[in-house]
C-alpha cells in the first residue's frame, strides 16, 4: 500500500514537472476579406468620408480556421509535435477600416532586414492601443490582422482593424475619419517607449488580445510603416514632411 502511494505521488510529481515543461499552442488563422476587392462585390458602409485620409471602411468577412495544435516546450518554444484536426471554419459578417501600405515603404523595410509582416502587426497593435484614448470603445471591441507564425501564405499589405463583433458595433466607421490622427498617435506611443527588442512591450506593440499571443512583431519595422503610410497620405493630398525619406525611399509629392 504505501509503496503504492509512493509510486502515486511520483507520478503526479513527474505530472506537474512535464506540465511546467510543455504547452500546447492552438493552430488557427484568421483571414479578413474586405468587400470592394477581389473577393466580394462592393458594399459602402458610410456614404460620408470627408476626411483627408485615404483609409477606407467597408464591410468585410472575417473567417477563421483551426488546422490543430502544437506541443511546444516552453524553455526553448520549440514544437515537438503536431497534431492536426478536421473542424469547421467559423465565419461572420463586420466592418473593417484599413489604409495600404505601399511597395517602396515593403522595400525599404527589407532593404534594413526587418520584418515587413512582423512590422504590419506591430503597426496595428500600436494602432489598436490607441484608439480608446480617440474613440468611446474598448479594445475587445476590435481586432487587427495578427499573423499565424507557422502560417506561410500571402499576408494582406495594409493596416487594418476590424469590429471584433457580427454584424459590426459601428466602431470601424468611427475610426476611419480620424484614421491619420490614430496613425500619428501610434507612432508617438512608439518612438517614446523605450524598451528594447523587436517584440517591444505591452506599452507599445503588445496587445493581451492578440490572437497570436503576440509573435511575429517588429517594433523598428512598425515604426518605419507608420511613418512612411503617414508620408504618402500627406503627399496624396498635396502636403509633404520631413519624414517623407523612409530609410533612403523618397515619396514624391502629389497634388489632386
Amino acid at each position: 500500500m504505501m509503496r503504492s502511494l509512493k509510486r502515486l505521488r511520483k507520478a503526479r510529481l513527474f505530472f506537474r514537472y512535464m506540465k511546467v515543461l510543455i504547452t500546447q499552442e492552438l493552430g488557427d488563422y484568421t483571414d479578413v476579406h474586405v468587400n470592394g476587392g477581389k473577393t466580394a462585390y462592393p458594399v459602402k458602409v458610410s456614404n460620408i468620408q470627408l476626411s483627408r485620409t485615404t483609409a477606407k471602411a467597408n464591410a468585410c468577412k472575417v473567417t477563421t480556421n483551426w488546422f490543430g495544435f502544437y506541443r511546444i516546450w516552453r524553455g526553448s518554444n520549440q514544437i515537438f509535435d503536431r497534431v492536426e484536426l478536421s473542424l469547421p471554419s467559423y465565419s461572420y459578417n463586420s466592418q473593417a477600416v484599413w489604409i495600404p501600405v505601399p511597395q517602396s515603404i515593403k522595400a525599404a523595410v527589407n532593404k534594413q532586414n526587418f520584418d515587413f509582416r512582423g512590422g504590419l502587426h506591430a503597426a496595428s497593435h500600436a494602432l489598436l492601443n490607441v484608439v480608446p484614448l480617440h474613440i468611446i470603445c474598448n479594445s475587445s471591441d476590435l481586432a487587427p490582422e495578427c499573423p499565424n507564425p507557422h502560417d506561410r501564405r500571402y499576408y494582406p499589405e495594409r493596416i487594418l482593424l476590424y469590429d471584433q463583433h457580427p454584424g459590426g458595433l459601428g466602431v470601424s466607421v468611427q475610426v476611419q475619419p480620424l484614421f491619420t490622427e490614430l496613425l500619428t498617435a501610434a507612432l508617438q506611443l512608439l518612438t517614446s517607449c523605450y524598451c528594447l527588442g523587436d517584440a517591444g512591450c505591452p506599452n507599445c506593440v503588445q496587445s493581451f488580445a492578440c490572437h497570436e499571443y503576440n509573435e511575429v512583431l517588429h517594433k523598428d519595422a512598425a515604426i518605419m510603416i507608420l511613418k512612411g503610410v503617414l508620408d504618402a497620405d500627406k503627399s496624396y493630398f498635396g502636403g509633404c514632411s520631413d519624414s517623407s525619406k523612409v530609410s533612403g525611399v523618397e515619396e514624391p509629392c502629389q497634388t489632386v
